[in-house]
């Protein structure tokens, strides 16, 4: 009579017993596809038979001691860790799911079925976690907050960690891993309050951005204004080295203040046409009082030009009516500031 194993999906290997085994000349296995069978001698194989039909002969194969089946198709563990205590004293579940199958028989024969009659697949749930996440994952993943488990990176790396204790362990045990994934499941309060506080920091970063933005505008636009000034002064130098006397020199200085003021006056415009429609910038009594003396001086460089008889009436009119405009603005601009 030939013996077969007859077991449930819980079961990956069987030991029987030689007195079990029925026959007493001859003991007849058979061992299915996906299963492997073995004859061990008092705890160590004594010889692989794989699958199939075999006939072991009572009287010349004395000294075997026991028939260890085993099932090498892919085996799948679904257990989940419930209550996770973490270093925020928050709690939180982990679900894994291991998918693996026997390789080597010898090693799991050895170190995995060891002693046992029957190797159900919550024997090698509880060996994952009295050989690797009691002793070495969880600490790890307890050192943690519940939030750090909402970063994917951080998921990622200490997924990879466990996974990679999983292998070595499983490799002295005779299994190869197949698949491993692990889910931390964060509760949705958490994650809740974690979106509340990522949008006020973008909030929060999008006004900075916006502040850093205006101040490198105005500082480009200083920029542009004082190299323009240096080049306008640079000009002005060269065409002093061309003058002879003093006078001239005296006269070049004029106009490079008369170009500068003109050109102030251009870039005033400017301003002015670009900010059209905006709120008015807000000055302090100070920038009135030296934007006032510019405009004194100003005018009186115009007044000299126009005596030295090198400014003609008709524009010396116009220049001097909008001093006069402007002059009265800013008193009253600062009158105000300082009521």
């Amino acid at each position: 009579m030939v013996s077969d194993w007859e077991r449930n999906e819980d079961v990956i290997a069987e030991r029987f017993k030689r007195e079990e085994i029925e026959g007493i000349f001859k003991k007849k296995f058979r061992a299915k596809e996906n299963e492997n069978l073995v004859i061990e001698k008092h705890g160590e194989i004594y010889r692989e038979l794989g699958s199939g039909e075999f006939t072991v002969s009572g009287l010349l194969d004395k000294d075997f001691t026991d028939v260890l089946i085993m099932d090498k198709s892919e085996k799948t563990l679904e257990r989940t860790l419930k209550n996770v205590c973490m270093r925020d004293e928050k709690r939180m579940d982990i679900d894994f799911e291991i998918k693996f199958k026997v390789s080597h028989s010898d090693r799991f024969s050895v170190n995995l079925v060891r002693n046992r009659k029957r190797l159900f697949m919550e024997d090698v749930w509880y060996d994952i976690l009295s050989n690797l996440i009691y002793k070495k994952s969880l600490p790890e993943i307890k050192k943690h907050g519940v939030r750090d488990f909402l970063k994917a990176d951080f998921c990622k790396e200490t997924k990879e960690g466990i996974e990679n204790d999983l292998k070595k362990v499983f490799r002295e045990w005779g299994l190869t891993l197949k698949y491993f994934s692990v889910d931390f499941k964060v509760p949705e309060e958490e994650r809740s309050a974690e979106e509340k506080e990522v949008g006020k920091a973008e909030e929060s970063e999008g006004i900075v951005k916006e502040a850093e933005s205006k101040i490198e505008k105005s500082s480009r636009e200083e920029t542009i204004a004082g190299l323009e000034k240096e080049r306008l002064k640079k000009e002005v130098r060269m065409e002093l080295e061309k003058k002879e006397t003093q006078k001239d020199t005296e006269e070049a200085m004029e106009a490079m203040d008369l170009k500068e003021l003109k050109d102030k006056q251009e870039l005033l415009k400017k301003t002015e046409e670009r900010e059209l429609g905006a709120e008015e910038k807000k000055e302090t009594p100070e920038d009135l009082e030296k934007k006032l003396e510019e405009l004194k001086r100003a005018k009186e460089i115009t007044e000299r030009k126009f005596y030295k008889k090198e400014l003609g009436e008709e524009a010396f009119q116009r220049m001097m009516e909008d001093f006069e405009k402007k002059i009265i603005e800013i008193e009253t601009k600062l009158k105000s500031k300082k009521d």
